[in-house]
């Protein structure tokens, strides 16, 4: 449905307005501008009914690329191809007037489009149920909030229902009921066979409905494939210059004071479940050289009853200074969707920090609260940032498509829970007096 090939866009740079007019009238012999290649050379092509994210830190060229693909701009090089109907969320309600009520501004914004009213006729009721503005919908646009208007917008487009689907950063209004009805209505009319491309900072936004997403900087395409890995490597980018790195003489504990080893290296490397494996990214500065999975036993396995524990051996290998340093796992069921991910820091658990060639072992007990059934798993390792949200940590290795692990169940007992994982939970009753 969507063909890219070799797309580029430059732009050209004035420092004064008048140099643009000086140029003109020189027929260009005098240069006045600086060239800024806002993108280069990109190629993609998204399949019928496939959502396709496009993700990377601010600059790196992803409102260009999607102006240039509904046509808002024309690229400098490269060549694109849309089949089908393409309806654009870039601008939510631009073109809506502000005297009219709701109601109205939806029949003035299909005319707009080119489409019949009868076409808004048949679906007039369900945009309404569906922006849930109430008696705000035959009320003047004036009077909405920004948040009333941005939901007007999005249920009037998302009934439409088009071909070719373009949303920049819309998902997120609202408040959390409406935000569930629309991922619920993106993953409908996706299904119904819709083409979207979606640019978003929500990553777990672009994790939950997109099957592949493109990974921009600086205005190129660095990598494009499964949404998770994609996001991974997102977050692989952020801080790489690492400028306020911690200093390593601060930290209170060092690897040489850690207490016992947990396991002996030669052993985990003997049970290396990482042994073939390729499918990994980040920056190498903290790698894991190996891992190894055992049950309650001790024994190695990939099997285990729910409720019951896996641990995993980590051994890690620092080729740098790593300061901060964490490892963590990430739990995907079988439709790739996280049912569970933290590391160390999240647990409060203080890995030192580490020289070039120092070597940790990492315990982590995961006890498996989850469903009966077959689960992939990633391990990897990052380092905090001082100057980004806490939440927020450079990746420097991350091994994906692990497992799987078998979860099992004795149905012949009551199951202890259902849904996609069991939550802390406590009951209480009393007898009522009479």
């Amino acid at each position: 449905m969507i063909k890219v090939n070799g797309l580029s866009k430059k732009f050209k740079i004035y420092s004064n307005p008048w140099y643009r007019g000086l140029e003109w009238v020189t027929f260009g012999r005098k240069k006045l501008h600086q060239e800024f290649w806002a993108l280069r050379d990109i190629s993609f092509a998204v399949n019928g009914g496939e959502c396709l994210g496009i993700i990377g830190p601010n600059g790196a060229g992803k409102s260009t690329l999607l102006k240039i693909l509904t046509r808002a701009l024309y690229p400098t090089a490269g060549k694109f191809e849309i089949q089908g109907r393409v309806l654009s969320l870039l601008e939510l309600g631009t073109g809506f007037n502000s005297a009219l009520t709701g109601r109205q501004n939806l029949y003035n914004s299909v005319h707009l489009l080119g489409l019949p009213r009868e076409y808004l006729e048949d679906r007039i009721g369900d945009i309404e149920n569906f922006a849930g503005l109430g008696d705000f919908f035959d009320r003047p646009v004036r009077i909405y909030s920004s948040g009333m208007y941005i939901r007007l917008a999005f249920s009037l487009f998302v009934f439409l229902k088009p071909e070719v689907l373009i949303i920049d950063e819309t998902l997120s209004v609202g408040d959390v009921f409406f935000q569930q009805k629309s991922f619920a209505k993106m993953r409908e009319i996706i299904s119904g066979g819709t083409t979207c491309l979606f640019v978003s900072h929500d990553t777990a936004a672009v994790q939950n409905i997109c099957q592949r997403a493109i990974l921009l900087e600086k205005g190129e395409m660095t990598f494009i494939g499964d949404a998770v890995e994609t996001v991974s490597r997102y977050f692989g980018t952020i801080g790489s210059n690492r400028k306020n790195r911690v200093s390593l003489e601060k930290k209170d504990k060092t690897v040489d004071e850690l207490d016992d080893i947990l396991m002996e290296p030669t052993e985990i490397m003997t049970h290396n479940i990482l042994s073939g494996r390729d499918n990994r990214h980040g920056t190498g500065e903290l790698e894991i050289v190996a891992a190894r999975i055992t049950d309650k036993m001790g024994q190695d396995t990939m099997q285990v009853e729910m409720l019951e524990y896996l641990t995993f051996y980590l051994l890690l290998r620092a080729n740098d200074e790593i300061a901060s340093p964490s490892a963590g796992i990430h739990l995907f069921d079988r439709l790739g969707n996280v049912v569970f991910a933290t590391g160390t820091r999240q647990l409060r658990k203080t890995l030192p920090d580490l020289h070039a060639g120092d070597e940790i072992i990492v315990k982590i007990e995961l006890k498996l609260n989850v469903q009966p059934g077959e689960y992939t798993f990633s391990l990897g390792t990052a380092e905090a940032l001082p100057e980004e949200s806490p939440n927020v940590a450079l990746i420097h290795d991350r091994h994906n498509l692990l497992g799987p692990i078998v979860v099992t169940a004795d149905y012949n007992e009551l199951m202890p829970f259902y849904g996609i994982a069991q939550l802390p939970m406590d009951v209480e009753f009393s007898k009522v007096k009479k």
